[in-house]
């Protein structure tokens, strides 16, 4: 009997924590980030601001500082605000405990396939690099961690995975199959758990039915890509669909250890409302014809 599995760590819709980080996404939270990665939702989280007694209020400050910093701690203008923040769920009790057996149910399934290679098959949705950002105070890097071939579902066996998942590859895979998106792939892989995504690794007895799409990217348009584009400042929702857009892990070693992910665009637009290549997408589907940008 076939089986259909969603990823429960990742369903939207349920949980919103009002932290200034979570703006851009309109507050709301994974399952995993409270569950399993903050481990806040019972328990909330406590956040200590620096504040000063006279930023702001045209009042020079006496050691020439610009904002509050960690230079900052021995001055008596200098002061903590302690706020605490919990997350909070967006259904009734009885929708939240029904997840929460489902969710048993989905790690369950989850600890039976993990670790172990699958046979998977489902349709391109998009191709894009896996781009890896370390943060060492005030330096940062990016590098190219392969590419990740996305897929909106799939079948792992003979149940349907109805929700998004992820190959990872390298890039020989890419240039030996071109995958672009519409093409439907075939093949056996390890089934791994990252961060709450199911990612795929390692693939192997290959087979691809080409449906006319179009590679978008390559190795040298990533490269390019790396090193001009940037992260996405605000309201990401405009770029889901794009084809310039990336996921990009975000490893900060000091001065206070976290890994994070944020969407990265390898076009090097900051702020999605200025994209211009949604403005010609637009231009484009109003005008049914192409546009120079």
């Amino acid at each position: 009997m076939q089986e259909i599995i969603r990823n429960l760590l990742k369903q939207k819709g349920l949980f919103i924590c009002r932290h200034p980080l979570h703006s851009k996404f309109d507050f709301e939270v994974s399952p995993y980030h409270i569950l399993k990665q903050k481990k806040c939702f019972k328990t909330g989280c406590v956040e200590f601001i620096w504040r000063c007694k006279i930023h702001g209020k045209n009042i020079d400050c006496p050691r020439g500082y610009k904002h509050v910093g960690k230079n900052c701690f021995s001055c008596k203008h200098y002061y903590e605000e302690k706020i605490c923040r919990k997350p909070e769920a967006l259904v009734d009790k009885e929708t939240l405990q029904k997840f929460f057996d489902d969710l048993k149910d989905y790690e369950y399934w989850l600890s039976t396939v993990e670790g172990k290679r699958v046979s998977f098959s489902g349709i391109i949705t998009a191709v894009y690099p896996s781009l890896v950002m370390t943060v060492d105070n005030n330096r940062s890097s990016v590098r190219m961690n392969g590419f990740l071939i996305k897929f909106a579902r799939g079948y792992i066996g003979y149940d349907l995975f109805d929700d998004t998942i992820y190959l990872h590859i390298g890039r020989r895979f890419l240039a030996k199959w071109q995958p672009a998106p519409s093409d439907e792939l075939e093949f056996k892989a390890r089934l791994t758990n990252s961060r709450g995504k199911v990612v795929l690794i390692r693939p192997t007895e290959v087979e691809i039915e080409k449906n006319e799409g179009k590679p978008i990217i390559d190795y040298s348009k990533a490269l390019i890509g790396k090193t001009t584009g940037t992260i996405v400042r605000d309201d990401i929702s405009l770029c889901h669909q794009c084809p310039f857009g990336a996921l990009l892990d975000v490893i900060v070693l000091r001065p206070k250890r976290n890994i994070y992910r944020r969407f990265y665009c390898l076009r090097g637009v900051e702020y999605s409302k200025d994209c211009p290549v949604r403005l010609e997408q637009e231009l484009i589907k109003n005008s049914n014809q192409s546009v120079e940008i």
